[in-house]
């Protein structure tokens, strides 16, 4: 009897041992539990920001200060490729530029006249027309006699146009000075008068030689 009583009261002792040591794993899991007072959760900027107030700041100003540092590194370089972007276009702006010589369509023939002489341009000469000398022009070739006393010369009836006057001189007719003389067609020009001691000017628009 007494050892059935003993067995009983080791039983009941083991299961109040039992119950009693979950009980206990069961508060202490219950006051572990994550988000309680005994174990808050926090985030990462949470962290972040209590280590700057701990710090003092120290960390923010020392980013600002690497970022402001970086930046005037970084600006200098966007500047300089920009000039030499700008100075490679001025040189390619140059370098593309060609400078074209003016081109002077008058030309001049010497004061005075030895043998024959022709001119193929059609731009403006002046003629220093010698006495007993003849300029022949060439069809549409235009002339004024500036200085000096000049005829008209042509191998036929037909002389050259007057197109100050509107009007045609024949052969051996004056050319008025200042007038703008027009010569329709070839064998036809003016002549300065063997008996004359001076040359007469003249200005000529066109092609034409002198004999």
């Amino acid at each position: 009897m007494k050892k059935y009583s003993t067995w009983i009261l080791a039983a009941g002792t083991i299961m109040v041992g039992i119950w009693a040591g979950s009980s206990f794993t069961t508060v202490s899991n219950a006051s572990s539990q994550l988000g309680s007072a005994d174990d808050p959760v926090v985030t990462k900027s949470y962290v972040d920001q209590q280590i700057q107030k701990a710090l003092g700041g120290t960390i923010s100003s020392t980013d600002s200060k690497t970022n402001s540092s970086s930046s005037k590194d970084t600006l200098p370089s966007s500047s300089a490729s920009t000039n030499t972007s700008g100075s490679s276009s001025n040189k390619n702006n140059t370098s593309s530029t060609t400078t074209t010589p003016p081109v002077s369509g008058s030309t001049s023939t010497p004061a005075t006249q030895t043998g024959s002489s022709s001119s193929a341009s059609n731009g403006v000469s002046i003629v220093e027309l010698r006495p007993g000398k003849k300029l022949i022009a060439e069809p549409g070739t235009q002339l004024i006699v500036r200085t000096g006393k000049a005829k008209v010369y042509s191998e036929g009836t037909n002389g050259l146009i007057d197109i100050t006057v509107g009007k045609e001189l024949g052969g051996s007719q004056a050319a008025p000075n200042n007038h703008l003389l027009l010569f329709p067609r070839e064998g036809r020009g003016v002549e300065v008068d063997s008996t004359l001691r001076y040359n007469a000017t003249i200005m000529v628009i066109g092609n034409y030689k002198v004999l």
